[in-house]
């Protein structure tokens, strides 16, 4: 499986944040939440996008249902993310709450959720 989407890193300026965005589509949406701004992209299969804070992104998110089908394509995503924000074996399982599955990179300082069918996967920066 391949990830359409982006990678964003954690720790980029806005402008870079906003560059990487810009090279899949001139159609970005600035909005706001109870979290401050964020940026995204939209498209058919996937969306993502980033919350920044005094000019650094500090967060990412992406709503990607690929794999969906079956148990095994999902987990290959999941694993395609994280490898994007740490090398695997740094990652720690955390907590489960039964809606949202916790996992941390102390190694690269970041830490993930994703929701129960597992299409909507957050990273944020701990540092």
């Amino acid at each position: 499986m391949q990830l359409e989407s982006p990678h964003i890193p954690l720790g980029i300026s806005l402008d870079e944040g906003l560059k990487i965005l810009e090279s899949f589509s001139s159609e970005i949406e600035k909005c706001t939440d109870k979290e401050g701004e964020f940026y995204k992209i939209v498209f058919d299969n996937w969306e993502c996008g980033f919350y920044e804070r005094n000019g650094i992104v500090t967060s990412t998110w992406y709503n990607d249902s690929a794999g969906r089908e079956t148990e095994e394509g999902i987990n290959s995503k999941v694993n395609r993310y994280l490898n994007r924000y740490g090398e695997i074996n740094d990652w720690e399982a955390g907590i489960n709450n039964g809606w949202i599955q916790f996992f941390i990179n102390h190694t690269s300082g970041v830490n993930m959720a994703y929701g129960l069918h597992k299409d909507v996967i957050r990273f944020n920066s701990i540092r």
